[in-house]
């Protein structure tokens, strides 16, 4: 089993010290790159609430060059420290210029809506996240689909 996977699956952000101990210590003795260090650490800081100390180390990691898995989870991750620290278009920007996996498209969307929501575009944060239902909605897909589209045809702001 993956010491990683082992140690985010009981992780606990009530003693943040230790969390950064047992961090230090699992990336010292196995064998990541320098690239998937910097996403774990990132990952650490954003899991305790820290996103201006995870957005450099999302940055360095995604420069380092991930996996493709990690590097979908990188991007979504770090628009999320992103959004929260302030730097909206930025966030926006992570979000709407990467081309994302199909298992992440719902979580782009999601986050891409809570970012717009907060930069004030409350019709085109509700499309976002209609289209980030869409995988749950079984046969109402079409009727929820038509909806959405229909939000984009009339501006903002008007019933």
């Amino acid at each position: 089993m993956d010491p990683l996977a082992a140690f985010w699956r009981e992780a606990d952000d009530t003693d943040p010290v230790r969390m950064r101990m047992q961090m230090d210590h699992l990336l010292s003795t196995a064998p990541y790159s320098d690239a998937r260090m910097m996403f774990e650490r990132a990952s650490l800081e954003d899991f305790l609430g820290d996103g201006a100390a995870a957005v450099p180390l999302y940055e360095a990691s995604l420069s380092g060059g991930l996996d493709v898995d990690r590097e979908n989870q990188a991007r979504i991750q770090l628009a999320s420290s992103l959004r929260n620290v302030g730097r909206l278009h930025e966030a926006l920007d992570v979000l709407q210029n990467f081309e994302f996996s199909s298992e992440y498209i719902s979580a782009r969307d999601a986050f891409a809506a809570l970012t717009l929501w907060d930069l004030g575009r409350g019709e085109r944060a509700l499309q976002n996240a209609l289209h980030a239902a869409h995988p749950a909605l079984g046969k109402y897909r079409r009727a929820i689909g038509a909806y959405a589209a229909e939000l984009s045809t009339r501006p903002e702001g008007n019933p």
